[in-house]
């Protein structure tokens, strides 16, 4: 879908058909990343009692949720700047593992550093399913734009 920005107007016949979206720049990734990993750190004791997040287990989906945001963050702009399908294959895999790996550090240090918080097996499989979704959302988009 195009949006003509001089008269607000939609090109048709793009509609149906997949959004492309091109990120260049690893600057969103870098900062969703800070963020995260201060979030992370928050103390225990620190964190809003909210019964209710418990009940529906927010907490999942927020890791779930921020894991396939990073991972598709890191890697577009990844995608952008490699031009060989072999090497975009292996470093969308590679940054979708370092992003699994730095899930289960975080519940190590959450677990035996920060004061309130816990090692949750349970964190690590929310991790890991976003860390697949957003592997799954870079590889079709590359795929419908025949890049992988």
């Amino acid at each position: 879908m195009e949006l003509d920005a001089g008269t607000q107007t939609i090109n048709s016949s793009k509609i149906g058909s997949h959004v492309k979206v091109k990120i260049k720049t690893f600057w969103p990734g870098i900062v969703m990343l800070i963020l995260a990993t201060i979030a992370f750190f928050i103390p225990g004791p620190e964190l809003p009692k909210q019964e209710w997040m418990i009940d529906i287990s927010i907490d999942k989906l927020v890791h779930v949720g921020l894991f396939a945001v990073l991972v598709v963050l890191w890697c577009l702009p990844a995608m952008v700047r490699i031009q060989r399908a072999d090497r975009q294959r292996s470093i969308l895999l590679w940054i979708t593992l370092g992003f699994l790996l730095y899930g289960i550090l975080i519940e190590f240090i959450q677990g035996n550093f920060i004061e309130g918080r816990t090692f949750g097996v349970d964190d690590m499989i929310a991790d890991a399913l976003g860390c697949l979704i957003g592997f799954l959302v870079v590889k079709y988009q590359a795929k419908s734009t025949d890049k992988i």
